[in-house]
């Protein structure tokens, strides 16, 4: 028995790790991820993380969308600290109206957030103080005003997106890999588009995910922006991702397509990398006219 304590004392300890990790990842990203990018993220063996999320599943700790294949926090993470709400509480409370142009009452919201009711009562004092949501007479809430002044803010990131998206299409449908507007972050790269491969074998969610620049193509990009730039395996281990900046005078952005390096390097990687820089040059030529 005491010669098996250090093993089963080491191996509970990089459970925990693990749940830690990925109750962690989640709780950082804006946006549901799938099984693939949290055992890459987390760096856990994607034969592990299935269970590993199962688990947390039938805990509530984790949730899962299974018409879109990606995980979440679930209610029980919320709970934890229901006493004091974080900014995951709001967002996942905000993001409750992403589908409703209407108000919506507590029990609707805390169903469209994925939290208890209580922890729902608590944060909602917080954002209508905040201005960004209203407390309506009959009981119910409804989107506030600050939101309207943040976006006013990041509007050049929605214009962006209106002119680069016929063009990411394109980029998509020439390579047949998922094609991905990117912008610079301080240090990272902040994905604010991205049209999908049609291959079942695709990468997809990635839309407000952010990526340390270094070691990546994208990174690579912003440093010489001369031209595209190739990486493997730096985002994703068998990923291969070619990233050009777009050539604009005030706000740094890049396109990139993601995709298996094997079959990026059957398409021809040169040739990838020149639809790339075709489709940045295209537009950024879009946003100066």
């Amino acid at each position: 028995m005491p010669q098996n304590a250090p093993l089963e004392e080491t191996a509970t300890t990089w459970g925990a790790a693990r749940v830690l990790d990925v109750l962690r990842f989640l709780g950082r990203r804006m946006n549901p991820a799938p099984a693939s990018i949290i055992a890459s993220s987390c760096g856990i063996p994607r034969s592990s993380t299935y269970g590993l999320l199962n688990l947390l599943k039938a805990h509530r700790f984790v949730a899962y969308r299974a018409n879109e294949h990606v995980w979440s926090l679930g209610p029980a993470a919320f709970e934890l600290s229901a006493d004091a709400p974080l900014l995951a509480h709001g967002l996942a409370v905000l993001r409750a109206f992403a589908t409703v142009s209407r108000s919506l009452t507590p029990q609707q919201i805390a169903s469209g957030a994925g939290m208890s009711r209580g922890a729902v009562a608590r944060i909602l004092p917080y954002l209508v103080e905040s201005d960004l949501l209203r407390a309506d007479p009959d009981g119910t809430y409804s989107l506030g005003l600050e939101l309207v002044s943040l976006a006013s803010r990041v509007g050049w990131a929605d214009r962006l997106r209106l002119a680069a998206r016929p063009h990411l299409v394109r980029l998509r449908d020439a390579t047949r890999e998922t094609a991905n507007l990117i912008v610079l972050d301080g240090d990272h790269a902040l994905y604010v588009d991205q049209v999908e491969s049609a291959y079942a074998l695709r990468h997809s969610g990635w839309v407000g995910r952010r990526v340390l620049l270094a070691g990546t193509a994208t990174g690579a990009a912003f440093q010489d922006r001369t031209k595209s730039h190739v990486a493997a395996d730096a985002v994703e281990i068998g990923v291969t991702a070619i990233a050009c900046v777009v050539d604009l005078p005030s706000n740094d952005a890049a396109v990139s397509i993601t995709a298996p390096s094997w079959r990026i390097e059957e398409f021809g990687v040169s040739r990838a990398q020149r639809m790339v820089e075709a489709v940045a040059q295209e537009i950024g030529q879009t946003l100066k006219t």
